[in-house]
This record gives C-alpha cells, sequence and structure tokens, in this order.
C-alpha cells in the first residue's frame, strides 16, 4: 500500500491491526477500538468479562492513574482523530507521506503499549 501511494489505507490497516492485537491478547471480540481501549485501561478492577491490561504495577500512586488514564486518552484519540476520518470519510486527500509517517507512528506507540501491558483477570 505504502510503495504504491495508500499511505491512508496504510494507517487505517495500522490501526486495525492494533485493535486486532489488543482483542486477541484480553480475549475479547465484543467490543474494539474506542471503547475497547477505555476498558481495558480503565482504573477499575478487572471482571469476569471484562480484563484490563496494566502498563505498571498499581501501586496505588497518581503516576499509575496518570499513565492508564493517558493510554486511554492517546488511544481514544487515535481512533478519534486519525482511524476514523481516514476510514469514514470520502474524498479527502492523500496523505503526505510525512503526515502517514507521523500517523503510524501514533499507532505503533499504542502497538507497543498494548505488547508491552500486563493483562490482569479476575
Amino acid at each position: 500500500m505504502w510503495r504504491s501511494g495508500h499511505r491512508r489505507e496504510a494507517v487505517t490497516a495500522a490501526a486495525r491491526k492494533v485493535n486486532a492485537e489488543a482483542r486477541n491478547k484480553i480475549g475479547r471480540r465484543d467490543v474494539g477500538e474506542t471503547k475497547l481501549f477505555q476498558r481495558v485501561f480503565s482504573l477499575d478492577a478487572p471482571k469476569a468479562d471484562q480484563p484490563r491490561l496494566r502498563l505498571m504495577e498499581d501501586d496505588g500512586s497518581d503516576t499509575f492513574r496518570s499513565v492508564h488514564r493517558g493510554a486511554m486518552a492517546f488511544a481514544e484519540g487515535c481512533y478519534a482523530a486519525i482511524r476514523n476520518p481516514n476510514s469514514h470519510e470520502d474524498g479527502l486527500p492523500e496523505l503526505p507521506e510525512h503526515g502517514a509517517l507521523e500517523q503510524l507512528a501514533a499507532f505503533s506507540l499504542l502497538a507497543r503499549w498494548v505488547d508491552a501491558a500486563t493483562v490482569l483477570t479476575v
């Protein structure tokens, strides 16, 4: 896709892949994208059907809360501001290479967090 100039499509494919990897990691198929990341990075304790992803151990600190609130907000931003327009808006001009690289970098960071996170279950 990239070499043929379909950069917007490449970014959308990356967004889909991050979503799929997060779903696979927690074993859920009933939610995706924004709702998925709101639930997995939630500060609430896990429930039987709602595992959590933890980027660090819950030591009760403001840092723990900030990291997970930030990851949740970052993921929401990635899907709302990048993936949704790329997927749902017809007639958008193709992304310039530097813009597409920046968008891919955002999803790359989210993918790294998902990969590094520990799954917390009941």
